[in-house]
């Protein structure tokens, strides 16, 4: 006796539907798969993705940095009798530059430029346009220069300026770059009637050594980067003003003075984002007075040694004194730190 598939119960002959279930008698009959049919690539299709491909990579190949750079130039001024004092202007877009002093034999500046890295295919190698131009007056040698960079891949090509100045030069030095650093380094003996260093996007940095003689205002200044300020026994032959600037980063200045000034130096650190950062030392006939302002942040003196006060006001214990160094810590959204120590 039949029963029925989908509930199991029992059918008599010639039901066609189940008693119980009410399901037609037999089993279900599967239907039958479609079949898909795919329908074939145009050959314009094939055409247009071999062509669009062919693109690409021409475009990658073409802009992709495969071309080595490795160029240099140099250019130089010859020494001239009589010719002692130096105005030096140097300009660069992209650029490190390091500024030194020593011996030079025959001459009294020179510049060196390099440039390596890569380009493109179809980039040209010729990615440094420098500019060299100096003027005797009398004992003044004046030299400009400006340095370049012609290529979209600027941001992949290491650009240094190295430049050398005779140390027996009085020197004024206006050195600016908008991508890169600068570092200065003396010797004693150098003579520096202005300094004026300043990066848009970079570190500044100045190392005054021992007996430098400063006639003149100092200005280390950067838009993003750091300032970095050492100054070990310098000679202020007259009143100077120092200004220590950065919007994005931070002021580190490093100062001992255990000689007589001569002149009295007013310094200006300040860090609109960033740390401000002081250690000072000075001996015998050298005063200081430290005034620290902050918006947000905090101002910890780390030591204290022969200065009297608070965080916001610090005094050495002979201030005033003969020479004196009148100091302004500033910083927005930051902190100061103070090391400050005073000897007889």
């Amino acid at each position: 006796m039949p029963y029925c598939w989908k509930c199991g119960a029992k059918l008599k002959e010639g039901d066609e539907f189940c008693p119980a279930c009410g399901t037609p008698v037999g089993a279900p009959k599967a239907e039958p798969k479609r079949r898909i049919e795919r329908k074939p690539i145009s050959t314009l299709a094939i055409v247009l993705i071999v062509l669009f491909a062919s693109v690409a990579v021409m475009v990658a190949i073409a802009f992709l940095p495969i071309r080595a750079v490795d160029k240099s130039e140099s250019r130089d001024v010859p020494y001239q009798t009589g010719v002692d004092t130096l105005n030096l202007d140097l300009t660069a877009d992209v650029a490190y530059v390091n500024v030194a002093f020593g011996e030079l034999n025959g001459k009294l500046v020179t510049l060196d430029v390099s440039v390596t890295g890569r380009v493109g295919v179809f980039g040209s190698l010729e990615v440094l346009d420098l500019t060299f131009d100096s003027t005797t007056d009398g004992n003044v040698l004046t030299v400009t220069s400006e340095v370049d960079i012609v290529s979209q891949y600027s941001w992949l090509l290491n650009v240094t300026c190295d430049i050398l100045i005779d140390s027996s030069m009085k020197a004024s030095l206006d050195i600016k770059t908008s991508t890169g650093g600068i570092i200065l380094e003396t010797q004693a003996g150098v003579i520096l009637d202005s300094l004026i260093l300043e990066a848009t996007t970079g570190g500044v940095e100045a190392k005054l050594r021992e007996d430098v003689r400063i006639a003149g205002d100092v200005s280390l200044v950067t838009t993003t980067g750091g300032v970095k300020l050492s100054w070990d026994n310098l000679i202020a032959t007259k009143n100077v003003l120092v200004n220590a600037k950065t919007t994005t980063g931070g002021v580190d200045v490093d100062i001992k003075q255990d000689e007589e000034l001569v002149g009295n130096i007013t310094l200006r650190a300040e860090a609109t984002t960033g740390g401000v950062d002081l250690a000072i030392a000075i001996q015998d006939d050298v005063g200081a007075k430290i005034e620290s302002s902050v918006t947000t942040g905090g101002i910890d003196i780390d030591r204290q040694v022969g200065f009297s006060g608070s965080e916001s006001l610090l005094q050495s214990d002979n201030y005033p004194t003969s020479t004196n160094f009148d100091i302004t810590l500033k910083t927005v959204t930051g902190g100061i730190d103070i090391d400050a120590e005073y000897t007889s």
